[in-house]
């Protein structure tokens, strides 16, 4: 995987990032969300056809991994005061955003503030 994932998008090489696609799935003035859905559900299946298993299994195993990762996060965080958890969810958020965006640790710490949120909003619901 490349250091700066702008100079070669995730995948196989030789494989062509339709940015096009991209913008356009992005420009919200021009499109109401059912078209974009609809959109993004073209790319998905022709994604599909590209060698390697299927889109939805490679979602299935990001999805196991996500929840595995979250029961981790379950354990580490067990017995500890709603405020340290918090705390720590800031912190980590405070660390992506001070980092440089094409380095891969900052969106390493963007996903863990985001599976904290989780436990701080059910601590705070408690």
């Amino acid at each position: 995987m490349p250091d700066n994932p702008t100079e070669n998008p995730p995948g196989r090489e030789g494989e062509h990032y339709d940015e096009t696609m991209s913008e356009d799935l992005l420009d919200e003035e021009e499109l109401d969300p059912e078209e974009a859905e609809r959109r993004i559900t073209q790319f998905v299946i022709s994604a599909d056809e590209l060698p390697g298993p299927p889109i939805e299994e490679l979602a299935e195993r990001v999805t196991t991994l996500m929840r595995a990762a979250s029961r981790d996060l379950e354990m580490i965080m067990d017995g500890i005061a709603h405020n340290k958890v918090l705390a720590t969810q800031l912190l980590l958020g405070q660390r992506a955003r001070g980092g440089q965006p094409h380095d891969p640790q900052q969106w390493h710490l963007y996903a863990a503030s985001t599976l904290l949120s989780e436990i701080v909003v059910r601590g705070a619901e408690s």
